[in-house]
């Protein structure tokens, strides 16, 4: 398939793609998680809370970012963050 700049993408870069973005949108799910349940204590610990507010916002701005042509960058996100992500869902099971 061609995307706006005629630039090739294949069914598997797709579905990389789409691979990526939920293990961002899950890492960002969890730390709004836990910022929420934080800022609900009678004495929050503020420093967790920015911690977790600036992680949010890299990966947000990872997955605003995220192309499907640049597959080295959808690969790096896979690599980097699904052990994580797979950490996190199965600790919360």
């Amino acid at each position: 398939m061609a995307s706006d700049n005629n630039q090739e993408w294949t069914q598997d870069d797709c579905v990389n793609f789409e691979s990526a973005r939920e293990i961002l949108s899950g890492l960002i799910g969890f730390r709004v998680k836990w910022i929420r349940y934080e800022r609900e204590q009678i004495q929050p610990k503020t420093t967790d809370i920015t911690k977790w507010e600036k992680e949010k916002a890299t990966f947000i701005e990872e997955r605003r970012r995220l192309n499907v042509l640049e597959q080295d960058n959808v690969s790096r996100i896979q690599r980097v963050y699904s052990t994580e992500l797979k950490r996190l869902m199965e600790y919360n099971d």
